[in-house]
Protein backbone atom coordinates (compact mmCIF):
# COMPACT_ATOMS: atom_id res chain seq x y z
CA UNK A 1 0.00 0.00 0.00
CA UNK A 2 2.81 2.35 0.80
CA UNK A 3 6.52 2.25 1.39
CA UNK A 4 8.39 3.33 4.52
CA UNK A 5 12.07 4.18 4.48
CA UNK A 6 13.70 4.84 7.81
CA UNK A 7 16.89 4.25 9.69
CA UNK A 8 18.05 5.01 13.22
CA UNK A 9 20.66 7.49 11.98
CA UNK A 10 19.82 9.53 8.91
CA UNK A 11 17.86 8.68 5.76
CA UNK A 12 19.30 7.36 2.51
CA UNK A 13 16.57 7.89 -0.11
CA UNK A 14 16.31 7.31 -3.85
CA UNK A 15 16.41 10.77 -5.44
CA UNK A 16 14.60 9.52 -8.54
CA UNK A 17 11.67 8.46 -6.40
CA UNK A 18 11.72 11.58 -4.25
CA UNK A 19 11.79 13.93 -7.24
CA UNK A 20 9.08 12.04 -9.15
CA UNK A 21 5.65 13.75 -9.57
CA UNK A 22 4.06 10.34 -9.02
CA UNK A 23 5.10 10.20 -5.40
CA UNK A 24 4.82 12.41 -2.35
CA UNK A 25 7.78 12.44 0.06
CA UNK A 26 7.74 13.79 3.58
CA UNK A 27 9.95 13.42 6.62
CA UNK A 28 9.51 13.93 10.34
CA UNK A 29 12.49 13.49 12.68
CA UNK A 30 14.03 10.11 11.76
CA UNK A 31 11.20 8.83 9.55
CA UNK A 32 10.76 9.30 5.81
CA UNK A 33 7.62 8.08 4.00
CA UNK A 34 6.99 7.77 0.24
CA UNK A 35 3.53 7.09 -1.20
CA UNK A 36 1.23 8.01 -4.06
CA UNK A 37 -1.16 10.98 -3.63
CA UNK A 38 -4.27 8.78 -3.67
CA UNK A 39 -2.89 6.45 -1.08
CA UNK A 40 -1.80 9.41 1.05
CA UNK A 41 -5.42 10.53 1.48
CA UNK A 42 -6.83 7.01 1.80
CA UNK A 43 -4.36 5.95 4.48
CA UNK A 44 -3.82 9.28 6.22
CA UNK A 45 -4.89 8.16 9.66
CA UNK A 46 -3.07 4.84 9.41
CA UNK A 47 0.07 6.67 8.31
CA UNK A 48 -0.12 9.05 11.25
CA UNK A 49 -0.47 6.15 13.66
CA UNK A 50 2.53 4.31 12.22
CA UNK A 51 4.53 7.53 12.12
CA UNK A 52 3.91 8.18 15.81
CA UNK A 53 4.86 4.64 16.80
CA UNK A 54 8.12 4.73 14.84
CA UNK A 55 9.08 8.15 16.21
CA UNK A 56 8.57 6.84 19.73
CA UNK A 57 10.73 3.81 18.90
CA UNK A 58 13.51 6.07 17.61
CA UNK A 59 13.72 8.39 20.63
CA UNK A 60 17.30 9.29 21.67
CA UNK A 61 19.20 7.30 24.31
CA UNK A 62 17.78 3.96 23.19
CA UNK A 63 20.18 1.06 23.70
CA UNK A 64 20.90 0.73 19.98
CA UNK A 65 23.74 3.22 20.25
CA UNK A 66 25.93 4.62 23.01
CA UNK A 67 27.18 8.15 22.42
CA UNK A 68 28.80 9.80 25.45
CA UNK A 69 28.24 7.41 28.35
CA UNK A 70 30.89 8.83 30.68
CA UNK A 71 30.53 11.11 33.65
CA UNK A 72 33.38 12.97 35.31
CA UNK A 73 34.27 12.40 38.95
CA UNK A 74 36.93 13.73 41.28
CA UNK A 75 39.74 11.36 42.16
CA UNK A 76 38.76 11.68 45.82
CA UNK A 77 35.26 10.37 45.13
CA UNK A 78 36.86 7.20 43.76
CA UNK A 79 39.19 6.71 46.70
CA UNK A 80 42.27 8.34 45.17
CA UNK A 81 44.45 11.19 46.36
CA UNK A 82 44.05 13.96 43.80
CA UNK A 83 47.56 15.37 44.08
CA UNK A 84 49.10 12.00 43.30
CA UNK A 85 47.72 12.17 39.74
CA UNK A 86 49.86 15.27 39.17
CA UNK A 87 52.71 12.80 38.53
CA UNK A 88 51.06 12.19 35.15
CA UNK A 89 51.42 15.90 34.36
CA UNK A 90 55.05 15.83 35.45
CA UNK A 91 55.80 12.85 33.20
CA UNK A 92 54.27 14.23 30.01
CA UNK A 93 55.40 17.82 30.57
CA UNK A 94 58.95 16.47 30.79
CA UNK A 95 58.45 14.23 27.74
CA UNK A 96 57.29 17.19 25.62
CA UNK A 97 59.98 19.56 26.93
CA UNK A 98 62.78 17.04 26.29
CA UNK A 99 61.29 16.07 22.90
CA UNK A 100 60.65 12.44 23.78
CA UNK A 101 57.41 13.03 21.93
CA UNK A 102 55.53 15.87 20.26
CA UNK A 103 52.32 15.49 22.22
CA UNK A 104 50.03 13.01 23.92
CA UNK A 105 46.62 12.43 25.45
CA UNK A 106 46.31 10.62 28.79
CA UNK A 107 43.03 9.39 30.29
CA UNK A 108 42.07 7.48 33.43
CA UNK A 109 38.58 6.19 34.27
CA UNK A 110 37.46 4.49 37.49
CA UNK A 111 34.10 2.71 37.79
CA UNK A 112 33.17 4.13 34.39
CA UNK A 113 33.80 7.76 35.38
CA UNK A 114 36.67 9.82 34.00
CA UNK A 115 38.87 11.02 36.87
CA UNK A 116 41.73 12.33 34.74
CA UNK A 117 42.18 13.43 31.14
CA UNK A 118 44.59 15.88 29.61
CA UNK A 119 46.21 16.72 26.29
CA UNK A 120 49.91 17.63 26.19
CA UNK A 121 52.14 19.27 23.61
CA UNK A 122 51.37 19.50 19.93
CA UNK A 123 49.43 17.70 17.25
CA UNK A 124 52.01 19.24 14.90
CA UNK A 125 55.12 21.00 16.21
CA UNK A 126 56.00 23.16 13.20
CA UNK A 127 52.48 24.50 12.99
CA UNK A 128 52.27 25.05 16.77
CA UNK A 129 49.04 23.09 16.59
CA UNK A 130 48.15 22.17 20.17
CA UNK A 131 47.02 18.65 20.99
CA UNK A 132 43.37 18.19 21.97
CA UNK A 133 41.54 15.40 23.79
CA UNK A 134 39.43 14.65 20.69
CA UNK A 135 42.39 14.18 18.33
CA UNK A 136 42.72 10.99 16.28
CA UNK A 137 45.68 8.62 16.73
CA UNK A 138 46.86 5.62 14.74
CA UNK A 139 46.50 2.92 17.40
CA UNK A 140 48.39 0.12 15.56
CA UNK A 141 48.24 -3.10 17.63
CA UNK A 142 45.56 -1.72 19.93
CA UNK A 143 43.42 -2.79 16.94
CA UNK A 144 44.01 -6.42 17.91
CA UNK A 145 41.64 -6.61 20.92
CA UNK A 146 38.85 -5.16 18.75
CA UNK A 147 39.38 -7.77 16.02
CA UNK A 148 39.51 -10.50 18.65
CA UNK A 149 36.16 -9.31 20.01
CA UNK A 150 34.66 -9.68 16.53
CA UNK A 151 35.79 -13.32 16.51
CA UNK A 152 34.23 -13.86 19.95
CA UNK A 153 30.94 -12.46 18.65
CA UNK A 154 30.97 -14.83 15.69
CA UNK A 155 31.79 -17.77 17.93
CA UNK A 156 28.88 -16.82 20.15
CA UNK A 157 26.49 -16.89 17.20
CA UNK A 158 27.78 -20.27 16.03
CA UNK A 159 29.41 -18.90 12.86
CA UNK A 160 32.72 -20.42 13.93
CA UNK A 161 34.40 -22.42 16.69
CA UNK A 162 37.73 -21.77 18.38
CA UNK A 163 38.75 -25.30 17.36
CA UNK A 164 37.93 -24.74 13.69
CA UNK A 165 40.90 -25.08 11.33
CA UNK A 166 41.61 -21.78 9.61
CA UNK A 167 41.50 -23.63 6.28
CA UNK A 168 37.74 -23.97 6.78
CA UNK A 169 37.52 -20.24 6.03
CA UNK A 170 40.75 -19.68 4.09
CA UNK A 171 41.52 -22.84 2.04
CA UNK A 172 45.05 -21.66 1.25
CA UNK A 173 46.05 -22.51 4.84
CA UNK A 174 45.48 -26.23 4.28
CA UNK A 175 48.68 -28.30 4.19
CA UNK A 176 50.77 -25.69 6.02
CA UNK A 177 54.54 -26.00 6.01
CA UNK A 178 57.03 -25.23 8.80
CA UNK A 179 60.27 -23.43 7.95
CA UNK A 180 63.54 -25.36 8.16
CA UNK A 181 66.10 -22.94 6.70
CA UNK A 182 66.43 -19.76 4.65
CA UNK A 183 69.12 -18.90 2.10
CA UNK A 184 70.11 -15.29 2.95
CA UNK A 185 71.33 -14.63 -0.60
CA UNK A 186 68.18 -15.31 -2.61
CA UNK A 187 65.57 -15.88 0.17
CA UNK A 188 64.84 -19.42 -0.97
CA UNK A 189 63.93 -21.77 1.85
CA UNK A 190 63.31 -25.36 2.83
CA UNK A 191 60.34 -26.56 4.86
CA UNK A 192 58.52 -29.63 6.12
CA UNK A 193 54.78 -30.31 6.44
CA UNK A 194 53.21 -29.16 9.70
CA UNK A 195 51.96 -31.92 11.98
CA UNK A 196 48.74 -30.04 12.72
CA UNK A 197 46.49 -27.38 11.22
CA UNK A 198 46.30 -23.81 12.44
CA UNK A 199 43.06 -23.20 14.36
CA UNK A 200 41.15 -20.07 15.33
CA UNK A 201 42.48 -20.62 18.86
CA UNK A 202 46.08 -20.50 17.59
CA UNK A 203 45.42 -17.21 15.81
CA UNK A 204 43.72 -15.60 18.82
CA UNK A 205 46.63 -16.51 21.08
CA UNK A 206 49.55 -15.79 18.69
CA UNK A 207 50.61 -19.43 18.81
CA UNK A 208 49.96 -20.07 15.10
CA UNK A 209 53.58 -19.78 14.01
CA UNK A 210 52.79 -16.73 11.87
CA UNK A 211 55.17 -13.90 12.73
CA UNK A 212 55.74 -10.29 11.62
CA UNK A 213 58.13 -9.52 8.81
CA UNK A 214 59.29 -6.18 10.19
CA UNK A 215 60.06 -7.67 13.63
CA UNK A 216 61.45 -11.07 12.60
CA UNK A 217 64.81 -11.19 10.83
CA UNK A 218 64.27 -14.81 9.81
CA UNK A 219 60.93 -14.21 8.12
CA UNK A 220 61.61 -10.69 6.87
CA UNK A 221 63.24 -11.72 3.60
CA UNK A 222 60.48 -14.23 2.82
CA UNK A 223 57.74 -11.69 3.50
CA UNK A 224 59.48 -8.96 1.51
CA UNK A 225 60.02 -11.24 -1.48
CA UNK A 226 56.35 -12.29 -1.45
CA UNK A 227 55.14 -8.68 -0.97
CA UNK A 228 53.39 -9.36 2.34
CA UNK A 229 51.84 -6.29 3.97
CA UNK A 230 52.48 -6.04 7.71
CA UNK A 231 50.24 -3.06 8.43
CA UNK A 232 49.00 -0.87 5.60
CA UNK A 233 49.62 0.11 2.00
CA UNK A 234 48.82 2.91 -0.41
CA UNK A 235 48.21 0.33 -3.14
CA UNK A 236 44.77 -1.17 -3.97
CA UNK A 237 45.44 -4.45 -2.16
CA UNK A 238 42.68 -6.33 -0.34
CA UNK A 239 42.79 -8.35 2.84
CA UNK A 240 41.78 -11.44 0.88
CA UNK A 241 44.73 -11.07 -1.50
CA UNK A 242 47.35 -10.44 1.18
CA UNK A 243 46.25 -13.26 3.49
CA UNK A 244 46.09 -15.74 0.58
CA UNK A 245 49.75 -14.95 -0.22
CA UNK A 246 50.72 -15.20 3.45
CA UNK A 247 49.13 -18.66 3.63
CA UNK A 248 51.56 -19.92 0.97
CA UNK A 249 54.60 -19.13 3.13
CA UNK A 250 55.98 -21.45 5.81
CA UNK A 251 55.24 -21.06 9.50
CA UNK A 252 58.01 -20.14 11.90
CA UNK A 253 57.14 -23.11 14.12
CA UNK A 254 54.45 -25.74 14.66
CA UNK A 255 51.06 -24.29 15.70
CA UNK A 256 50.71 -24.28 19.49
CA UNK A 257 54.42 -24.83 20.10
CA UNK A 258 55.41 -21.27 21.02
CA UNK A 259 54.06 -17.75 21.44
CA UNK A 260 55.13 -15.71 18.39
CA UNK A 261 53.82 -12.21 17.83
CA UNK A 262 52.74 -11.56 14.27
CA UNK A 263 50.05 -11.35 11.60
CA UNK A 264 47.68 -13.85 13.24
CA UNK A 265 45.09 -11.17 13.97
CA UNK A 266 45.21 -9.90 10.39
CA UNK A 267 44.34 -13.43 9.33
CA UNK A 268 41.40 -13.30 11.76
CA UNK A 269 40.17 -10.16 9.97
CA UNK A 270 39.82 -12.24 6.83
CA UNK A 271 38.12 -15.00 8.84
CA UNK A 272 35.56 -12.41 9.97
CA UNK A 273 34.85 -11.53 6.35
CA UNK A 274 34.28 -15.15 5.32
CA UNK A 275 32.33 -16.19 8.43
CA UNK A 276 30.07 -13.12 8.41
CA UNK A 277 29.79 -12.55 4.66
CA UNK A 278 30.66 -8.88 5.20
CA UNK A 279 33.72 -6.71 4.45
CA UNK A 280 35.77 -6.53 7.62
CA UNK A 281 35.49 -2.76 8.03
CA UNK A 282 31.71 -2.94 7.69
CA UNK A 283 31.44 -5.75 10.23
CA UNK A 284 33.35 -3.76 12.85
CA UNK A 285 31.26 -0.69 12.14
CA UNK A 286 27.92 -2.50 12.41
CA UNK A 287 28.59 -4.78 15.36
CA UNK A 288 31.12 -2.87 17.48
CA UNK A 289 31.66 0.77 16.54
CA UNK A 290 28.09 1.89 15.96
CA UNK A 291 26.59 0.05 18.97
CA UNK A 292 29.24 1.58 21.26
CA UNK A 293 29.08 5.02 19.64
CA UNK A 294 32.70 4.85 18.45
CA UNK A 295 32.12 7.39 15.68
CA UNK A 296 35.78 8.42 15.38
CA UNK A 297 37.25 4.93 14.96
CA UNK A 298 38.01 3.32 11.61
CA UNK A 299 40.62 2.15 9.15
CA UNK A 300 40.58 5.23 6.92
CA UNK A 301 39.29 8.81 6.99
CA UNK A 302 38.54 11.48 4.41
CA UNK A 303 40.04 14.97 4.30
CA UNK A 304 37.38 16.36 6.63
CA UNK A 305 39.08 14.53 9.51
CA UNK A 306 42.64 15.50 8.56
CA UNK A 307 42.82 18.44 10.96
CA UNK A 308 42.20 16.07 13.89
CA UNK A 309 44.77 13.47 12.84
CA UNK A 310 47.94 13.71 14.92
CA UNK A 311 51.26 13.97 13.13
CA UNK A 312 53.54 10.95 13.48
CA UNK A 313 57.17 11.58 14.41
CA UNK A 314 60.37 9.56 14.60
CA UNK A 315 63.12 9.85 17.22
CA UNK A 316 66.58 10.79 15.97
CA UNK A 317 69.62 12.61 17.30
CA UNK A 318 69.41 16.06 15.74
CA UNK A 319 66.74 17.27 15.55
CA UNK A 320 65.31 14.93 18.17
CA UNK A 321 61.92 14.69 16.44
CA UNK A 322 61.30 14.42 12.72
CA UNK A 323 57.96 14.12 10.96
CA UNK A 324 57.38 10.66 9.56
CA UNK A 325 57.82 10.94 5.76
CA UNK A 326 54.99 10.99 3.24
CA UNK A 327 56.83 8.76 0.79
CA UNK A 328 54.61 7.22 -1.92
CA UNK A 329 57.16 4.41 -2.36
CA UNK A 330 56.60 3.19 1.19
CA UNK A 331 53.64 1.19 2.47
CA UNK A 332 53.57 3.07 5.78
CA UNK A 333 53.54 6.84 5.28
CA UNK A 334 52.97 9.83 7.50
CA UNK A 335 49.65 10.62 5.83
CA UNK A 336 48.17 7.20 6.62
CA UNK A 337 45.17 6.83 7.05
CA UNK A 338 44.08 9.82 4.92
CA UNK A 339 45.75 8.92 1.61
CA UNK A 340 46.04 5.89 -0.65
CA UNK A 341 43.67 3.29 -2.03
CA UNK A 342 42.16 2.69 1.42
CA UNK A 343 41.32 -0.90 0.57
CA UNK A 344 43.45 -2.89 3.05
CA UNK A 345 41.87 -3.50 6.47
CA UNK A 346 44.53 -4.64 8.92
CA UNK A 347 42.82 -6.10 11.98
CA UNK A 348 46.20 -6.38 13.64
CA UNK A 349 47.27 -2.77 13.31
CA UNK A 350 45.26 -0.61 10.91
CA UNK A 351 42.72 1.22 13.07
CA UNK A 352 42.81 4.81 14.25
CA UNK A 353 40.81 6.14 17.17
CA UNK A 354 40.47 8.72 19.95
CA UNK A 355 40.91 8.43 23.71
CA UNK A 356 37.15 8.64 24.32
CA UNK A 357 36.31 6.11 21.62
CA UNK A 358 38.82 3.60 22.93
CA UNK A 359 37.53 4.14 26.45
CA UNK A 360 34.08 3.11 25.23
CA UNK A 361 35.53 -0.15 23.98
CA UNK A 362 37.69 -0.79 27.06
CA UNK A 363 34.90 0.08 29.48
CA UNK A 364 32.55 -2.33 27.71
CA UNK A 365 35.17 -5.05 28.19
CA UNK A 366 35.58 -4.15 31.88
CA UNK A 367 31.78 -4.18 32.28
CA UNK A 368 31.53 -7.70 30.91
CA UNK A 369 30.41 -6.77 27.39
CA UNK A 370 27.94 -3.97 28.07
CA UNK A 371 28.08 -0.18 27.97
CA UNK A 372 25.29 2.19 28.89
CA UNK A 373 22.56 -0.36 28.19
CA UNK A 374 24.11 -1.67 24.99
CA UNK A 375 25.35 -5.26 25.13
CA UNK A 376 27.75 -6.34 22.38
CA UNK A 377 28.62 -9.79 23.74
CA UNK A 378 27.48 -12.09 26.54
CA UNK A 379 29.23 -11.73 29.88
CA UNK A 380 30.06 -15.44 30.11
CA UNK A 381 31.62 -15.43 26.62
CA UNK A 382 33.83 -12.49 27.50
CA UNK A 383 34.78 -13.79 30.92
CA UNK A 384 35.99 -17.05 29.41
CA UNK A 385 37.96 -15.12 26.79
CA UNK A 386 39.76 -13.05 29.47
CA UNK A 387 41.34 -16.12 31.07
CA UNK A 388 44.81 -17.52 30.31
CA UNK A 389 44.61 -19.37 26.98
CA UNK A 390 48.24 -20.35 26.43
CA UNK A 391 48.71 -22.86 29.25
CA UNK A 392 52.33 -23.13 30.34
CA UNK A 393 53.62 -20.83 27.60
CA UNK A 394 54.75 -17.37 28.66
CA UNK A 395 54.68 -13.78 27.37
CA UNK A 396 57.60 -12.54 29.42
CA UNK A 397 56.40 -13.36 32.94
CA UNK A 398 52.77 -13.08 31.90
CA UNK A 399 50.08 -15.00 30.01
CA UNK A 400 47.82 -14.32 27.04
CA UNK A 401 44.03 -14.42 26.64
CA UNK A 402 41.85 -14.12 23.56
CA UNK A 403 42.97 -10.58 22.82
CA UNK A 404 45.13 -9.36 25.70
CA UNK A 405 48.17 -9.99 27.81
CA UNK A 406 47.06 -10.86 31.35
CA UNK A 407 49.09 -10.65 34.56
CA UNK A 408 48.79 -13.83 36.66
CA UNK A 409 49.26 -13.92 40.42
CA UNK A 410 52.96 -14.70 39.94
CA UNK A 411 53.35 -12.44 36.90
CA UNK A 412 55.04 -9.09 36.31
CA UNK A 413 53.62 -7.04 39.18
CA UNK A 414 56.10 -4.19 38.84
CA UNK A 415 54.88 -0.59 38.73
CA UNK A 416 52.17 -1.37 41.32
CA UNK A 417 50.18 -3.55 38.92
CA UNK A 418 47.25 -5.70 40.02
CA UNK A 419 46.92 -9.39 39.15
CA UNK A 420 44.44 -10.09 36.33
CA UNK A 421 45.11 -6.73 34.69
CA UNK A 422 44.75 -7.08 30.92
CA UNK A 423 46.53 -4.79 28.48
CA UNK A 424 48.15 -4.18 25.13
CA UNK A 425 49.98 -1.43 23.25
CA UNK A 426 50.68 -0.20 19.74
CA UNK A 427 53.84 0.32 17.72
CA UNK A 428 53.18 4.04 17.29
CA UNK A 429 53.43 4.54 21.08
CA UNK A 430 49.90 3.98 22.27
CA UNK A 431 48.99 1.88 25.29
CA UNK A 432 46.05 0.86 27.46
CA UNK A 433 45.26 -1.41 30.37
CA UNK A 434 42.16 -2.61 32.16
CA UNK A 435 42.70 -3.17 35.88
CA UNK A 436 39.86 -5.52 36.77
CA UNK A 437 40.60 -5.35 40.52
CA UNK A 438 40.59 -1.55 40.74
CA UNK A 439 37.94 -1.21 38.02
CA UNK A 440 40.21 1.17 36.19
CA UNK A 441 41.00 1.90 32.54
CA UNK A 442 44.18 3.75 31.62
CA UNK A 443 44.79 5.02 28.07
CA UNK A 444 47.83 6.81 26.70
CA UNK A 445 48.00 7.94 23.07
CA UNK A 446 50.97 9.51 21.27
CA UNK A 447 52.50 9.12 17.78
CA UNK A 448 56.14 8.04 17.63
CA UNK A 449 57.79 5.48 15.36
CA UNK A 450 60.40 4.52 16.25
CA UNK A 451 60.59 5.72 19.84
CA UNK A 452 63.63 5.47 22.09
CA UNK A 453 61.67 6.54 25.17
CA UNK A 454 58.61 4.31 24.87
CA UNK A 455 59.32 2.20 27.94
CA UNK A 456 59.82 5.25 30.19
CA UNK A 457 56.54 6.74 29.03
CA UNK A 458 54.49 3.54 29.30
CA UNK A 459 55.74 2.54 32.71
CA UNK A 460 55.81 6.11 34.04
CA UNK A 461 52.15 6.61 33.22
CA UNK A 462 51.08 3.24 34.56
CA UNK A 463 53.04 3.69 37.78
CA UNK A 464 51.66 7.20 38.35
CA UNK A 465 48.08 5.92 38.10
CA UNK A 466 48.61 2.81 40.22
CA UNK A 467 50.48 4.71 42.92
CA UNK A 468 47.50 7.05 43.20
CA UNK A 469 45.49 4.09 44.47
CA UNK A 470 48.27 2.93 46.78
CA UNK A 471 48.74 6.42 48.19
CA UNK A 472 45.09 6.52 49.13
CA UNK A 473 45.53 3.35 51.17
CA UNK A 474 48.88 4.28 52.68
CA UNK A 475 50.89 1.85 50.55
CA UNK A 476 54.27 2.48 48.95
Amino acid sequence: MFREIWRHKGIQSDKNVINSPNFIYFRQNQLSVIMTPSLLQKYFFLSCLILSLVILACEPNTPEQTNEPFDYSTPESKGLIADSLSRIDDLFDLAVADEWLAGAVALVAVDGDIVYEKAFGYRNISQKDSMEISDIFRIASMSKPITSLAILQLQETGALSFDDPVSKFIPEFANAQVLDSVNPIDSTYTSTPSSREITIHHLLTHTSGISYGFADTTMNKLYAKAGIIDLTTLRPVTLEENIAKLAQLPLKHEPGERWSYGLSIDVLGRVVEVASGMPFDQYLKQYIFEPLGMDDTGFYFDDSMADRLTTMYANQRDPKLKEFPNDPERDLTGDFPIRGAKSYFSGGGGLSSTAHDYLKFAQAILNGGELNGTRIIKEETLQNAKENKIGELQVGKNKFTYGYMIIPQNGDLRFNRSPNTISWSGAFQTSFWIDQERKTVGIMLSQMYPSYHQSKIYTGFEKAVNQSFDAAFGKK
